[in-house]
């Protein structure tokens, strides 16, 4: 490689760097279009060198690396620090995980590129943005999917985020992918006329007569006001109303270190611990974070049981995040002990033994190597110390939990990831009013993955009008309105309890009707109209 070629590479994975910084905690929506259209002015600079596809290719590669790598490093911690996987393999195996995720923009940037680039600006546009947006999707698909640090949540705040409840974080994505193309070939069209009427001699090819100050006005035009466009569209809070009366909930917050977290004597003082947090308040639910109780709750020692039940016996109801028995091995008293990764509601009026007949939710999109062992892996989790990395998986649609006049669906982790599955509760008949995440992501110590997972659950009752209750270990547990707003929360990484009114909403937003059809759709056509219609679209090609 040349060092001018070098010197782009290494251009590009600095503004990867800069867009990682563009999510929460950082998080500034300019910052990541900021990077986006950095990175195709570094295009447009190699493709005017007469580089090949080929360098398209490794810019994208390049900007993935800075971006997903530094985006995700605290999966070095889960690994190393609580893992117990040495370093040097926990280094390899995150770069190896950035390598794998960086190929789905980097076959976007090459298909585009390949194609779409002397057609013009808008083609190209349009070619990077649907396969850009369409790797997305499948990067949120593929093996289970892993769509965290989607390009659509660092504009959670920005002047796209009315295309959320209209089809999800993956049409602001799509979009910002537009804009930044858009801005990008404004830059270069600049660039290449000034280069054209300057001192410096060039060549036939590149000193095109159409390329005008002018193109490059429309095309700028273009870029802003598509990037404006969105703030006159409805908000999530004009596609639902008020629902049912207004619930009071207490979250609760352990912060029990991950390493301390599975000691027997750590078990019992955090059981303690939310026993007597649960005890102080009169909420009408209290939440408990992911594994609050590391055993099942058969197991709970009878003080302890009896205390819960007696605060549940005055008109409170409790969810326990907890390991349980799997339904099956209930139903067949077998005993290969397997169990599900769930929430327990302990409410009033229930059975005398209030664990046989509580309501529950069973986590059923699993974390690979945490809690499912993907084929021909073992020995990988084999080099980690992590309990119970085998569950069993809950139904796909599961009831909500009735408590106070409102319907909560929970989700367990990082299943808030996922918003086709979010939607799908609530196209019951018998719908959520209220989400709810516990969670324990413990795992990840004091990093930037506590931010981004709030920043997360924002993005889902953006997409849905529904607000969200979080109930974590270590952090962000929080309040979020339906607006996608958090309206309470708790300073990570102590022990705490929040208390918090919260209206439910009902009726659906276009997203919830539709899910993902839409911006799939849309992706599709964009590339297929940047492939197959006349050579030149809109201002003359950069």
């Amino acid at each position: 490689m040349t060092r001018r070629r070098a010197e782009l590479v290494l251009g590009a994975f600095a503004l990867g760097l800069l867009n990682a910084a563009s999510y929460s905690p950082w998080s500034h929506w300019a910052l990541s279009l900021i990077a986006l259209t950095g990175l195709f002015c570094l295009m447009h600079i190699a493709r005017s060198r007469g580089a090949s596809t080929v360098m398209q290719a490794a810019l994208a590669f390049a900007f993935g690396m800075g971006w997903l790598g530094a985006g995700l490093s605290w999966l070095f911690i889960s690994m190393h620090d609580y893992g117990g996987m040495p370093a040097p393999l926990a280094a390899l195996a995150l770069i190896l995980f950035a390598a794998y995720l960086s190929i789905y923009p980097t076959l976007a940037s090459a298909i585009a590129w390949r194609w779409c680039a002397d057609r013009g600006p808008l083609r190209l546009a349009l070619g990077l943005a649907g396969a850009w947006t369409l790797a997305e999707l499948a990067r949120g698909w593929l093996f289970t999917g892993f769509p965290w640090l989607a390009l659509g949540y660092a504009q959670i705040d920005g002047p796209l985020t009315g295309l959320a409840p209209l089809a999800g974080v993956f049409a602001l994505g799509g979009v910002a992918t537009g804009v930044a193309s858009l801005c990008a070939s404004a830059i270069a069209i600049i660039s290449r006329h000034r280069a054209a009427t300057g001192s410096r001699p060039i060549s036939p090819e590149r000193a095109r007569p159409d390329r005008t100050p002018r193109d490059a006005l429309i095309t700028a035009a273009t870029a802003i006001g598509l990037l404006l466009a969105p703030l006159a569209l409805p908000s999530s809070d004009d596609w639902t109303s008020p629902s049912g009366p207004v619930l009071s909930v207490r979250l609760l917050q352990g912060n029990v270190p991950q390493d301390m977290k599975f000691r027997p004597e750590r078990t019992l003082a955090a059981m303690q611990s939310y026993v007597g947090l649960v005890e102080s308040g009169d909420a009408a639910l209290t939440i408990l974070p992911e594994t609050a109780w590391t055993i099942p709750f058969e197991r709970t020692p009878p003080a302890l049981a009896q205390r819960l039940d007696a605060h549940v016996g005055k008109g409170h109801a409790v969810a326990i995040g907890l390991p349980a028995f799997t339904l099956e091995q209930k139903r067949e008293l077998r005993d290969d002990w397997r169990l599900t990764n769930s929430v327990l509601l302990l409410q009033p009026g229930g059975a005398t033994d209030r664990y046989a007949s509580a309501p529950r939710y069973d986590k059923q999109h699993l974390v690979p190597f945490g809690e499912f062992i993907p084929w021909g892996f073992a020995w990988f989790v084999n080099l980690m110390q992590i309990p119970m990395g085998d569950f069993g998986r809950g139904a796909p649609i599961q009831p909500p939990f009735a408590v106070g006049g409102q319907r909560i669906a929970f989700n367990i982790c990082y299943e808030d990831l996922f918003g086709e599955e979010i939607r799908a509760v609530l196209l019951e008949k018998t719908g959520a009013s209220i989400l709810a995440n516990v969670s324990n992501i413990a795992w990840f110590g004091r990093s930037h993955a506590l931010p981004q997972h709030l920043q997360i659950a924002r993005m889902r009752s953006l997409e849905t009008g529904r607000p969200m209750l979080r109930a974590t270990n270590t952090g962000m547990t929080a309040a979020i309105d339906a607006g996608g707003k958090v309206t309470a929360k708790l300073e990570p990484y102590t022990v705490g309890a929040l208390d918090v009114s919260v209206q439910g909403t009902s009726g659906l937003t276009p997203f919830t009707r539709l899910g993902n059809l839409p911006i799939l759709l849309t992706a599709i056509a964009a590339l297929a109209l940047a492939l197959i219609a006349p050579r030149r679209i809109g201002p003359s090609s950069a």
